[in-house]
């Protein structure tokens, strides 16, 4: 068995993926990164910190997880966690539904929810190790997520409404961006 990655989410052990776990994670994956998740909330009862996933890997794990840890550098380079949940995925997936009137909402569309928040990431994103972009991009985020959301529901033909062109993403995000909900703050005097 050559695992490639790892993946807590019961939060009965907390510490489980110990210096021991993360070292033969590298030694079966020698010209890879494993990817180690943490999903266990709070952080009192997660598998492994961040600081220990990057530190007894050296920096080379792919380390997400359930709960927020702060930036960590290893020889000279930071590496930022990802909180991995659901907060990047539902808000775009309710509104691509939605927006769309889609008749039933089948397991296929969190694969395609899943991919369109990965594909936000940028190469900041990347140049720090993150697996989610950051959440102050939640909102672009969101909206690249509903398009593609939008979109494979015109192609699987559960669209009860159509936006313009679901067949154009350009279009369906900005057919999406004119109905997405905008705060408006208003100075008080």
């Amino acid at each position: 068995l050559k695992p490639s990655v790892l993946i807590g989410a019961v939060g009965v052990q907390p510490g489980c993926f110990n210096e021991a776990v993360v070292g033969a994670m590298l030694r079966v994956n020698p010209d890879s990164r494993p990817v180690i998740f943490a999903m266990s909330n709070p952080k009192t009862q997660t598998e492994i910190s961040a600081q220990n996933a990057y530190t007894w890997s050296e920096g080379r794990a792919i380390f997400g997880s359930g709960t927020m840890f702060p930036a960590v550098d290893i020889n000279g380079r930071l590496h930022e966690p990802g909180q991995v949940n659901n907060v990047y995925v539902f808000p775009g997936l309710s509104f691509g539904c939605s927006m769309v009137g889609a008749r039933t909402i089948p397991d296929g569309l969190f694969r395609v929810a899943a991919e369109a928040v990965a594909e936000s990431l940028d190469e900041q994103d990347l140049k720090l190790d993150r697996v989610v972009p950051r959440v102050d991009r939640i909102r672009e985020v969101s909206l690249n997520v509903a398009a593609a959301v939008a979109m494979e529901c015109g192609k699987l033909g559960i669209a009860s409404k159509m936006l313009h062109d679901l067949e154009n993403p350009a279009k369906a995000k900005e057919a999406l961006s004119a109905r997405m909900w905008k705060p408006k703050i208003q100075a008080r005097i």
